[in-house]
């Protein structure tokens, strides 16, 4: 069985590394974040609204990052 992963898996490969994780949340630049769960690993993440680069990714209960467009605070 595949495990799941909220992570997206269609990539821009002039900016994303092959083996890379990312989350796309609709900006234009990324930045790293630093998973602390079990080994840690860096995830790419384009959201401009994240307040810390080391905290669990999505695939690990962390919360996902928020989407331009979808800012809770239009809602």
């Amino acid at each position: 069985m595949a495990a799941v992963t909220k992570m997206t898996r269609f990539r821009n490969e002039d900016v994303i590394p092959q083996d890379a994780l990312f989350f796309d949340a609709g900006g234009s630049t990324y930045h790293t974040h630093t998973c602390p769960e079990g080994e840690t690993h860096k995830w790419l993440c384009n959201s401009p609204y994240c307040s810390s680069l080391k905290t669990m990714c999505p695939d690990h209960g962390g919360e996902e990052p928020v989407k331009i467009g979808r800012e809770p605070w239009r809602r």
